[in-house]
Parts: structure tokens; C-alpha cells; sequence
């Protein structure tokens, strides 16, 4: 279940340079273009490589073999549906542009909760409609990229997300009681996701901070500054 706090404790920030907004939209949608190409490439790309060859050896096989084989490529063929849905609710958060971050942040949890099982607690302290498209953009990719991980990899039952919006800055905690992973993997740049989230939060001059051991669950920490 999650928890929603839509007090708002700070006065609207107003975006003082333009021109670094426009930049880091330019660069983030670079990124996101690479990603999905990646995605494209890595994930619909090999399944349909393998359901091509999969049918191919069908020409040889005798009907048994045939109808045993069936139900195998109708499950490959639901997973490259899967894969298009989530690659198209990723390309644009049009909940966000309609609704507002809370909403879709809040819309987000539950939709993974309900897929996963995974129970996702939420907490939103102060005021984040006033954050400019950018800093609200990035944050949903911020942590749709966090849930993806965790349902990925890390093998948890809760996630606790919290955001605060603070005079200068937003902090954003993401802590989840997995099995947690060694940092080596991290620092060298290698599995786990992590990278795509550490891009946007660079791209927003922010700072992460990811605390992890073996079986003893992940938090992250993240703090991104409103005046930049």
C-alpha cells in the first residue's frame, strides 16, 4: 500500500537558468534515445531472433514435436509483448505531464506492486508540483529505474521510496530488503542498472550515495539541487 504526503512546506521554485534546463533536456533525451536503443537491440531484438529460429525448426520436426513446441514460443511471444508495453510506458510519462509527479510516482508503485508483489511504501513531504518539467521528469525516470532494478535483482519483499522537498535541494531515499549486492560491482561500472540512474542524476548536478550488503538489503540516497 502506499502512503501519500502532499503538504506543501516551501514556496514554488522558479527555474533561474534556461539555458542549463535546455541542455540537460537535450542530454537526457540523448540518453534515453541510447537506452533505448540498447533495449531494442539486447531485449525485442534476441527474443525475436529466438522465436524466428524456434519456428524455422518447426519445418523439420515431425507434428508431435510441433505441438509440444507450441506452448514454449506462445511464451516467448507474451514475454516480447511485455517487453514493448514496458519499453512504451517508459518512452513518455504522459501521467506525469497530466496529472503531476505524486500522482504518477503514487500510479507507478502501485502498478508494480500489483505485477510483483512487491508492497511499496511511499512518502512525499512538501511540495513538488512547483519543481520545473525537468527535475520532475527526471525524478519519475529516477525511480522507475529503481523499482526496475529491485524487481530485477534484488530479490525483496518491501521497498520504502521517500521524498523530501527541502529549501535548497530534493532528497530522495530508496531502501529495499533484498539481497542486497557487493559495491565493487558498482564502482566498476557493471550490473544491476545503476548506471542509468547515475547518469540522471548527474545530468541534474546531484549526488547518490548507494549503501548495500550481501543480504542485508539496499538504500540509496540521492539529493539533487533546485537551484543550479
Amino acid at each position: 500500500m502506499t502512503k501519500i504526503n502532499k503538504n506543501s512546506i516551501h514556496p514554488p521554485v522558479v527555474d533561474h537558468d534556461p539555458f542549463y534546463s535546455l541542455k540537460s533536456f537535450i542530454e537526457g533525451e540523448e540518453k534515453e534515445r541510447q537506452r533505448l536503443s540498447r533495449e531494442l537491440h539486447d531485449g525485442i531484438g534476441q527474443y525475436l531472433v529466438s522465436v524466428k529460429m524456434q519456428l524455422e525448426s518447426l519445418l523439420y520436426r515431425d507434428e508431435k514435436d510441433v505441438r509440444e513446441q507450441i506452448p514454449k514460443i506462445r511464451v516467448d511471444f507474451d514475454k516480447i509483448v511485455d517487453e514493448i508495453r514496458r519499453i512504451s510506458n517508459n518512452l513518455m510519462p504522459s501521467v506525469l505531464e497530466a496529472f503531476g509527479i505524486v500522482f504518477a510516482i503514487r500510479n507507478l508503485c502501485v502498478e508494480t506492486s500489483e505485477n510483483t508483489g512487491l508492497q511499496i511504501s511511499l512518502d512525499f513531504k512538501g511540495d513538488f508540483e512547483s519543481l520545473n518539467k525537468t527535475i520532475k521528469t527526471y525524478i519519475f525516470r529516477i525511480t522507475q529505474e529503481a523499482l526496475n532494478n529491485i524487481v530485477k535483482h534484488a530479490r525483496a519483499d518491501r521497498v520504502e521510496l521517500v521524498l523530501i522537498r527541502q529549501k535548497d535541494d530534493v532528497l530522495f531515499k530508496i531502501r529495499d530488503d533484498g539481497k542486497g549486492f557487493n559495491l565493487e560491482e558498482i564502482k566498476t561500472g557493471t550490473g544491476h542498472g545503476m548506471n542509468n540512474m547515475r547518469e540522471r542524476v548527474n545530468l541534474l548536478s546531484g549526488s547518490i550515495e548507494i549503501d548495500s550488503h550481501v543480504n542485508e538489503g539496499t538504500q540509496i540516497t540521492i539529493n539533487i539541487p533546485l537551484f543550479q
